[in-house]
């Protein structure tokens, strides 16, 4: 008996597997370098969610948030604590990103589907609202952008429907009051349908002020194909009067930006679509272009410019270029750095470094805005290898007092502490 027992033994020894090779955990993320001093989920099950850091009012820092519900959120935090002051969770949105929101003064104006809302920073209460679905402006595409210039929000009403609008008035309220007021009424060009792409002010020689409203000339599949124009319109607020107009200046048939130029001097700088432009304000004309015909289907036009020194500085909507810095005589290339990502947001410079998050690293980057070497290239700290928190292309904003900078990932929205100096 004791025999076959073993034997039996030996017989299943011999028929046991050996066991499977563990994998080995995967290795860590590197960790990152920035000092974040809180945080806050942009929402309570901390599921994924976007958001925007918009801006800084006083000791107060207000952002955005999209849910994958119709229903957007607007938050106010401490901006030193991350205390909660206020939210508003009754907005609808289809996304707050491409100039929906703009802060003027002591308010926070938002464009939503079918209203334009002032809210007080205080209080976060309404201070008034206005329903645009009498202005037809649901326009194709997506809900038209907001500007701020001054003291008052720039918006376009519209006649007629999708998917190409008939006029397009340029209108404006002061943020206190909300009342509109027509500054001039663009009227379709042999079937191209204007929409309004930016809006900035000029203060000409004379000291007044002048509306710079870069337009969108839509055409006609029918009639044009799918191609686009750009026209350039300057508007003088004291007289009431077209001061000029520069029609058709892209010889690419390029969109005009969805974010303001820069303006310097008596000079304007405009990107659009790839195309950088340098126009004199004075005579109405373009001095130069430097066109990047190698974008390959991307486009710059969804960039915002910052100028520093003699340079204007953008971002590539094209992963193997980045940041570039170009000369404001000329266009040429004063440096590249091609770490600096793609698809970004809006710019924010501060103390001679530009800072953005980008589509293409999911990163938060910092770049020298002299020498174009990066600072910082950082992913979110929430990233792990199971959760992607990536830094997308969202605004930030810093508080040049408490040098305290203001960002989102997928998750939080966070507050970092700038190095001194």
């Amino acid at each position: 008996m004791a025999v076959h027992l073993l034997a039996l033994a030996i017989m299943l020894g011999s028929c046991r597997k050996e066991p499977l090779p563990t994998m080995p955990p995967p290795p860590p993320l590197p960790a990152s370098a920035l000092e974040v001093l809180w945080q806050h989920p942009l929402s309570p099950d901390t599921s994924e969610v976007f958001g925007s850091a918009w801006h800084v009012w006083q000791d107060r820092v207000v952002y955005t948030t999209n849910f994958t519900s119709p229903s957007g959120q607007i938050h106010c935090r401490d901006a030193a604590t991350g205390e909660l002051r206020w939210k508003r969770d009754d907005l609808y949105t289809e996304g707050w990103t491409n100039r929906k929101i703009v802060s003027i003064a002591d308010k926070t104006i938002a464009c939503m589907s079918h209203r334009v809302r002032c809210i007080d920073n205080q209080s976060g209460q309404d201070v008034w609202e206005t329903d645009v679905r009498q202005f037809s402006s649901q326009f194709v595409g997506g809900i038209p952008k907001i500007y701020a210039a001054g003291e008052y929000v720039y918006h376009a009403h519209y006649t007629g429907g999708p998917p190409y609008m008939d006029a397009m008035a340029l209108v404006r309220a002061h943020h206190s009051l909300g009342q509109w007021d027509t500054l001039f009424t663009v009227l379709p060009d042999n079937d191209w349908h204007p929409h309004l792409s930016s809006a900035s002010l000029w203060i000409n020689p004379l000291g007044d002020s002048v509306l710079m409203a870069p337009f969108t000339m839509l055409g006609n599949l029918s009639v044009h194909g799918p191609k686009s124009r750009a026209d350039l319109y300057a508007f003088n607020l004291r007289t009431r009067q077209l001061e000029w107009a520069l029609k058709d200046f892209d010889a690419n048939g390029g969109d005009c930006p969805i974010y303001p130029p820069v303006i310097s001097g008596d000079r304007l700088y405009l990107n659009c679509d790839k195309t950088l432009f340098c126009i004199d304000l004075l005579a109405g004309s373009v001095l130069w272009s430097r066109h990047f015909p190698h974008l390959s289907g991307s486009t710059i036009r969804y960039n915002s410019l910052k100028e520093y020194q003699n340079n204007i500085l953008l971002v590539y909507g094209h992963p193997d270029k980045g940041a570039m810095a170009l000369s404001k005589a000329d266009g040429s290339t004063v440096w590249e750095n091609p770490e600096g990502g793609f698809q970004v947001d809006e710019l924010t410079l501060f103390e001679g470094v530009l800072y953005y998050t980008a589509d293409g690293t999911g990163r938060l980057h910092a770049i020298d805005a002299a020498t174009g070497e990066t600072i910082w290239r950082e992913h979110s700290p929430n990233r792990t290898s199971k959760r992607d928190a990536s830094f997308y292309s969202q605004n930030l904003c810093i508080d040049p007092v408490r040098r305290l900078l203001y960002v989102t990932d997928k998750y939080f929205v966070m507050c970092i502490k700038l190095p001194e100096g």
